[in-house]
């Protein structure tokens, strides 16, 4: 692996990389590279834990400037530092072309930045929590010490006049994660870690081994570390830095150590040079499949189109999961003619099985089963079965052959099915096992109804209940559902006009962990009901956890109470403690403050904005402010919307624009083909300006 440092030319000049310019060329810096002496920013954000998340460091470019090397600063700036620095960091860079098989976990940003990940790094501090696990079972012999020893100087930062001293760290796993002991020194003394502890002289800390991020820049083929992974290897130790970086001191760790110990696959170079003389060899999935989508341009299915894959090749799929997820809304929403039988322990048996009359002994089919049948039904065949049940028999085979020929899926969704008893759950068995319902020697449901049913694990329900292995069996899927951000934002919330303040708070928290979809990270929008039983309210009841059943109610609320606002209703009463409570009803108190300052924060309107009612002090200063913008212009209506688009192209980066659209049409084809009408005339008007300017 050849790494190298990018030339100030790719960083600040005319040749500077694509992703720098949307990315930025300030650099956060990792705690590994705080530990180790890395310079760190004084720069605090709006809170200090905001702060120890964001801070960044400086970092080497390779470009020489009078006897030392030109550098990037703290708030992204240029400057020249001397080459025997240890404080200055280390972002590597590569060819892309060189991991991009070997990379995983694609992910492209609201900012258009493309990121992977490759090899592995120590980077970050543990909690205090799991430092004190790990120490336990370090100081017992209890922890599985790896092969792999990570490299770093042994030399003080001030130490300038002294040669490179290889120090290693042994890797350690544990429950599935690998972790590295650092005992702190002089020189990252008083420094503080990202998880908000001093450094100190002595004490051991624990760094978690995680995978690297990489920023892509496409068009140069050039990946870029995301963060500064280490520093205290001085760039060199003579001072007579002339432009040549292969003979440097950090050329020379980078390539005897750094590249060494990052996690290169062992038939990596194998498979380069096979690759290199003929046709790469092929899976057999590449094999069968036809599809020539490049594979870095493939992208995951979701769940929902999970589920809509399976329903649609006629498999019976069963969605296990926490309340409050939305597995009922997906099917409503995929298929909203479903067939819906909710499942209760109290309800009537006949609701499943079908009745009897008594006065005629006729025998009536369940619900479900007629309305199933009647959707394979001719006009005429449905007149003669809404006047008599019983024409339903005498046709039963013959719409049952049609629905063979039908494509159309009719689901038949059972809801609850692991929430009541073994009792209600054997009326369902013949239904599910094979496809009958027990009256008249076995009434046949139609080739092309697919049986979905929901339920919570017994992690999330005191009543559920397991199935007997044969109905567990019967179903062809059987699909553990976990709350996921991105899915509920995009194919859920936006869609279907959950309020944009909501919307925009949780995209904001979503976009700023990375995307990232682990239950620690996505609290603001999902927490597990222990969370609850550990954060009890001040009477000692279970405290309220966040689900996306509540955003949804709570979407509801504001705009139920901004329709009384504006009517009126409240008025000499404070609106802001009715809204406050009306908030606190449905979030943790930490969370319903917070998403009460996101929501209340200073904005302009889309009156303030079409009428140019605003100053520069007015304008967005930060994301959240841009989030904050782009919700309240979402009310613009057809006549106002040109402007609004206008105002968030000259204030916001193009990314926010893109979102205001997104959000803006919903569902709506009408609204669709306006803002596809707007960006053909702001086409043609840009192209008039670009051919008056050349004339």
């Amino acid at each position: 692996m050849d790494f190298t440092f990018l030339t100030e030319e790719q960083i600040f000049g005319e040749k500077q990389l694509e992703v720098l310019k949307k990315y930025g060329t300030k650099c956060a810096i990792s705690d590994f590279s705080i530990l180790l002496g890395g310079a760190v920013s004084d720069f605090f954000y709006t809170n200090e834990e905001e702060h120890l998340k964001n801070r960044t460091g400086w970092w080497w470019s390779k470009t020489p400037v009078d006897n030392d090397a030109c550098a990037v600063d703290s708030i992204g700036d240029s400057h020249w530092y001397n080459v025997h620095y240890r404080k200055v960091g280390c972002r590597p860079a590569l060819p892309y072309s060189v991991i991009q098989s070997i990379s995983s976990n694609e992910v492209r940003g609201a900012n258009g930045v493309v990121e992977v990940e490759c090899f592995e790094w120590p980077q970050t501090v543990v909690s205090k929590a799991v430092e004190k696990e790990l120490e336990k079972n370090f100081k017992r012999g209890k922890l599985l010490k790896t092969e792999v020893k990570y490299p770093a100087d042994s030399i003080a930062y001030d130490k300038y006049d002294t040669d490179f001293k290889l120090r290693t760290f042994d890797t350690y796993f544990y429950n599935d994660k690998k972790y590295i002991r650092f005992i702190g020194d002089s020189n990252g003394k008083e420094q503080t870690l990202s998880n908000g502890e001093a450094i100190k002289e002595g004490k051991p800390y624990w760094i978690e081994v995680e995978p690297i991020k990489w920023l892509i820049s496409e068009k140069e083929n050039i990946a870029l570390a995301k963060i500064i992974l280490f520093s205290g290897v001085q760039f060199n130790k003579e001072r007579n830095y002339k432009g040549d970086f292969n003979n440097t001191n950090i050329k020379k760790f980078l390539d005897q150590y750094f590249a060494k110990v990052v996690n290169v696959p062992k038939n990596f170079q194998v498979a380069k040079t096979i690759e290199s003389s003929k046709e790469p060899r092929k899976t057999r999935l590449q094999k069968m499949n036809p599809d020539e989508t490049k594979a870095e341009e493939r992208v995951k299915m979701t769940d929902t189109e999970l589920i809509h894959n399976w329903i649609e090749s006629g498999q019976s799929v069963l969605l296990r999961g926490p309340s409050g997820i939305g597995k009922t809304e997906r099917i409503k929403s995929l298929y909203p003619d479903l067939i819906y039988l909710k499942l209760t322990n109290n309800m009537f048996p006949e609701k499943v099985v079908g009745s009897i009359n008594l006065q005629t002994g006729q025998s009536i089919p369940p619900d479900f089963y007629k309305e199933a049948m009647l959707r394979c039904a001719s006009e005429e065949e449905k007149k003669l079965i809404q006047e008599n049940i019983q024409n339903l028999n005498d046709l039963a085979d013959t719409l049952y052959e049609r629905s063979k020929k039908n494509e159309k899926k009719i689901v038949l969704l059972l809801d609850e099915l692991l929430n009541v008893k073994p009792t209600v759950q054997g009326l369902v068995y013949t239904l599910v096992l094979n496809r009958l319902i027990e009256m008249n020697g076995g009434l046949k449901l139609p080739e092309n109804v697919v049986i979905v049913a929901t339920g919570n694990q017994k992690k999330y329900s005191n009543i559920a209940q397991d199935l007997a292995e044969p109905l567990e069996k019967r179903f062809d899927h059987i699909f553990d559902m976990e709350p996921k951000v991105g899915e509920w934002l995009f194919e859920f919330a936006i869609p279907n006009k959950v309020h944009p303040q909501v919307i925009h708070y949780i995209l904001s928290k979503y976009l700023s962990t990375g995307k990232s979809e682990r239950i620690e990270d996505i609290s603001y929008f999902y927490e597990e009901p222990e969370v609850g039983e550990e954060q009890l309210d001040k009477w000692g009841c279970k405290g309220r956890t966040n689900d996306p059943r509540g955003w949804v109610s709570i979407s509801n609320t504001l705009y139920l109470f901004e329709k009384n606002l504006k009517a009126g209703k409240y008025s000499g009463k404070d609106v802001e403690d009715i809204l406050k409570i009306s908030i606190h009803t449905k979030l943790r108190e930490y969370w319903a403050e917070e998403f009460f300052s996101y929501y209340n924060q200073m904005t302009l309107s889309v009156e303030d904005v079409v009428n140019k009612n605003y100053t520069q002090t007015d304008l967005p200063r930060d994301s959240n402010e841009r989030y904050a913008l782009v919700s309240a212009l979402l009310f613009a209506n057809e006549l106002e919307v040109a402007e609004c688009r206008k105002f968030i192209k000259e204030y916001c980066d193009p990314e926010y624009r893109d979102l205001y659209d997104l959000c803006w049409i919903g569902k709506d084809e009408k609204r669709m083909e306006f803002i596809y009408e707007l960006k053909e005339r702001e086409n043609m008007e840009s192209l008039e300006i670009k051919e008056g300017v050349s004339r």
